[in-house]
């Protein structure tokens, strides 16, 4: 039968699509009333009883029927009417709906598929209806209740409980997580049939072309509506269906396709309908990919009105790992598709390909062709790291055959691949110094002349893009770069953008003559941003993707298109007019009347990420889709909702996203405002998770606007460094000192507000206060020196507990009752310029008291107290 590797994929990724519609159903299988004849005649075969004396795996039944129903789509697509005939082992319904009793070799992969990407024996037959695993009485129909629970729950052997709601995918509170403690807080039948109802009629406009075009647009329907549905309530109800239904068909595909070269390694046993591998077979590779230099290049800035630039780097950075990855899948002998890619975000991505010799061979070409362009463009600022681990799973065991090691878990597999990326790490460009050693290492001359990037400091002819600078815009403006140039324009484009187009090849479309091309290395792939859908008539590929917005099928136009969406964190940026974005300047003027203001740089990412990945989840829930699960999870917070948080009232004019993916996050802005931005941020990502233990730490510089800001990101990167070496993490450097997210920040903010407020502002609109004697800000710096005082006398604590000898300097510090007294006295003094006879002079009096109390009582309050003073401070010199 031709096309039977398209029919093999489809059959994959639809293989559990059953599930959803039998959920959705209030039909029973029993009597079989409105199955269609082919469903009906093939249940006794595919649903046999199992041990409860219950029907098993009902769910294929719908998988056919959804099948059948569709019919003459998939006929369409597939081109061919062997897709349906009734006694052809391998038509795309038996192919799909026997995963569960396969009777070929073909189905046998796809049971094989199924239980790779699953990671546990799915021989054993389960039933959905019946098995009781939860603490939670779901009574009758409970499959059809159990909602996702989150793959954060039982992290570090959490116990959580709580699951996502049925809706489809989008970036708004709508689909954060509830907790779940009774029947009722599950879900039901009618909000199955709604989301089932939703997705059906999206079904009918996806682009039935080519394949191509209809395999990937359904692939992101699928994650639009099953990313919420567990893909087993049995065993996987932390997985989602979508990432289970996406895994099985890759695994299914690089199965295939290593049998197709390596037959031998392959034995079907007909009578259990089991496909066996060779025990020294690894037939599929997981592949890495890491983009480093990713920090330099964004904050390599010199130009102090290169805020439009930075976001132009930040995305350029995106589209070259999109770029790869797709230059990767698209290869003639490696071509597999855009399911193929498990994860792909903050400058990573992993991927599985089929461990083939063509693909090998592929993989190491690919690898010299990236380092040399990457080398001819960016002269070793950038460079992408790629390496592949072989990998078979043991028959009836969640073990792995790895490098001839058996009883090897994903999570060793997982940490193999990050070692041996951080190796290449080591010898970067390596390809490139051995060909190039002699002029690598020649004298350069010193030319006077040279013209030098204003943006980022480059000489012009050291390699890169251009041999000349050029005008940034104006002719008032700096000599750039280019690629700078490029850049620059590239980030005011986005702001108005709504879709992402990606084509192969060097074609010249005359749709496209007028659009901004984004990739100035394209490893043939050519990206395009674009503010409506274009009329695409394709020879080759092309997607195109919406830019933060799942309504991707509206209204299409193209021939032989694939149509998905896309998260980006910061897409939409502060704006000065309608038509301008905001400058660094711009960004830390609220009004006329702020003076003295600065500007904040702000990183942050997730505390103990990689020991989450290797550790985190207990060894009976790994699997490659809950890996896979838990990694979209982490993505769509960071690349998706975090654009929800930023485009609010309270950001959108102060605070402007340059880079966040994976789990990092890099935001400037407003100082005040991106404090502000920071404990927001992490108080949705706890409410995401639904626990304090999954941390986020950040730090921020707050600087002059003129400040470089390349000096400015590396002192924010020290910050948050520093608020990783906090006990326990899950903290925030500010000022150059550590606080607790928990209790502890909103302890600083507390007296920050207090002290802001008795020195005559109020603490929420900078306004001042008429009518009260303001208490003096001399204070503040008097509770900081205090502080000071008090560290002082720690570390002479701390130097002499190691048998340190002392110098002179030192031993003054060893007065520890010093800066107690000092409180004492200086407080009481203070407070007596205000009249207890006087309602609001004894409030500053009675605060006075508060503030020696709650000194005297926790030598740790000096430190919090010496934050919130400096932080009123800057507010008090700003808005006064």
């Amino acid at each position: 039968m031709e096309n039977i590797r398209e029919h093999l994929y489809l059959a994959a990724l639809l293989h559990d699509i059953g599930k959803f519609y039998q959920r959705a159903s209030n039909r029973l299988l029993e009597n079989g009333n409105n199955l269609s004849p082919t469903s009906k005649e093939i249940a006794g075969y595919i649903c046999p009883l199992n041990q409860s004396g219950h029907f098993g795996y009902q769910h294929t039944i719908w998988t056919a029927e959804f099948l059948s129903k569709h019919e003459d789509l998939f006929k369409k697509v597939l081109g061919v009417t062997a897709a349906y005939e009734k006694n052809n082992e391998n038509s795309l319904v038996r192919l799909s709906a026997y995963h569960h009793k396969p009777d070929s070799e073909l189905s046998s992969l796809i049971s094989m598929a199924d239980w790779w990407s699953a990671g546990i024996d799915r021989y054993i037959p389960k039933n959905e209806d019946t098995e009781q695993t939860d603490t939670v009485v779901w009574g009758s129909d409970r499959y059809k209740k159990i909602p996702l629970y989150s793959i954060f729950n039982s992290i570090n052997d959490g116990k959580t409980k709580i699951a996502f709601p049925l809706k489809p995918l989008d970036i708004t509170d709508n689909v954060f997580p509830k907790m779940i403690g009774t029947e009722k807080d599950g879900e039901n039948q009618a909000n199955y049939k709604s989301l089932w109802d939703a997705f059906e009629a999206e079904f009918e406009n996806l682009p039935t072309d080519s394949f191509k075009g209809f395999s990937e647009s359904l692939l992101y329907l699928l994650k639009k509506y099953t990313w919420c549905i567990p893909s087993s309530t049995v065993d996987m109800a932390n997985v989602s269906l979508f990432e289970h239904l996406k895994t099985t068909s890759a695994f299914a595909d690089c199965l295939y396709l290593y049998k197709e070269e390596k037959s031998n390694d392959f034995s079907f046993d007909k009578t259990s309908g089991r496909m066996n591998i060779d025990n020294n077979a690894y037939p599929v590779l997981l592949l890495g990919g890491d983009l480093s230099g990713i920090q330099k290049f964004i904050y390599n800035i010199a130009y102090r009105k290169a805020a439009v630039s930075l976001k132009g780097r930040s995305f350029y950075l995106q589209l070259l790992i999109d770029s790869v990855i797709q230059r990767i899948i698209s290869h003639e002998d490696i071509d597999v598709n855009i399911g193929n890619v498990v994860y792909s975000s903050g400058g990573k991505f992993y991927m599985l390909l089929p461990n083939t010799d063509k693909v090998k061979k592929a993989i190491s070409e690919l690898k010299t062709e990236f380092e040399e362009e990457l080398w001819s463009n960016h002269f070793g600022q950038l460079i992408i790291n790629i390496d592949y681990i072989p990998f078979a799973y043991c028959s009836n065991s969640k073990e792995i055959r790895l490098d001839n090691e058996i009883g090897k878990t994903i999570g060793d597999l997982w940490n193999c691949l990050a070692n041996k990326l951080t190796e290449q790490k080591n010898q970067k460009f390596k390809s490139v110094i051995k060909d190039r050693f002699d002029t690598l290492f020649e004298p350069i001359l010193f030319d006077k002349n040279v013209q030098v990037c204003a943006v980022t400091g480059i000489e012009a002819n050291e390699g890169f893009n251009s041999n000349e600078c050029v005008r940034l815009d104006d002719s008032d403006s700096p000599y750039v770069l280019n690629s700078v140039k490029w850049q620059t324009k590239l980030g005011q484009t986005l702001k108005d953008a709504d879709y992402l187009l990606m084509e192969n090849g060097d074609e010249n479309n005359s749709y496209l003559i007028h659009k901004v091309k984004c990739n100035n290395i394209s490893f043939g792939v050519n990206t395009y941003l674009l503010d409506s859908l274009p009329n695409v008539t394709s020879a080759d590929y092309t997607l195109i993707k919406k830019i933060n917005d799942t309504e991707f099928l509206k209204n299409l136009k193209g021939q032989r298109v694939a149509y998905g969406f896309q998260f980006y964190g910061g897409n939409r940026q502060a704006m000065k007019n309608k038509s301008e974005m905001k400058t660094f300047e711009d960004l830390v003027k609220k009004d006329n009347k702020i003076k003295g203001t600065y500007l904040g740089i702000l990183r942050m990412d997730v505390d103990n990420l990689g020991t989450i990945f290797i550790k985190g989840l207990p060894e009976e829930q790994k699997s490659f889709a809950s890996y896979a699960t838990l990694s979209f999870m982490l993505d769509y917070f960071f690349s998706g909702y975090i654009n929800t948080v930023r485009n609010s009232d309270k950001f959108k004019d102060d605070v402007n996203i340059l880079y966040s993916g994976g789990d990092d996050v890099f935001a400037i802005g407003r100082w005040d405002k991106l404090i502000e931005f920071a404990h927001e941020l992490r108080e949705k990502f706890e409410k995401f998770v639904g626990r304090s233990d999954i941390s986020i730490s950040g730090g921020i510089a707050i600087v002059g606007e003129n400040f470089p800001i390349a000096k400015a990101a590396e002192l924010a990167g020290e910050a948050e460094h520093n608020a990783k070496q906090f006990d326990g993490k899950n903290a925030f450097n500010i000022f150059g000192k550590n606080i607790a997210w928990k209790n502890e920040y909103d302890y600083v903010g507390k007296w920050k507000n207090d002290f802001v407020r008795h020195c005559g502002l109020d603490p929420h609109s900078y306004k001042k206060i008429e009518g009260i004697k303001p208490m003096p800000r001399s204070i503040l710096h008097k509770i900081m020196t205090f502080a000071e005082l008090k560290q002082e006398y720690e570390e002479y604590l701390k130097l002499k507990k190691e048998g340190r000898p002392l110098s002179i300097s030192e031993e003054h510090k060893k007065d520890g009752v010093r800066y107690a007294w000092h409180t004492v006295y200086y407080l009481k003094r203070f407070k007596e310029r205000f009249d207890e006879k006087k309602p609001k002079e004894k409030e500053i009096r009675d605060f006075c008291d508060e503030l020696q109390k709650e000194a005297l009582g926790n030598t740790r309050n000096y430190d919090l107290m010496s934050i919130a003073a400096r932080w009123a401070e800057l507010i008090l010199k700003e808005f006064e």
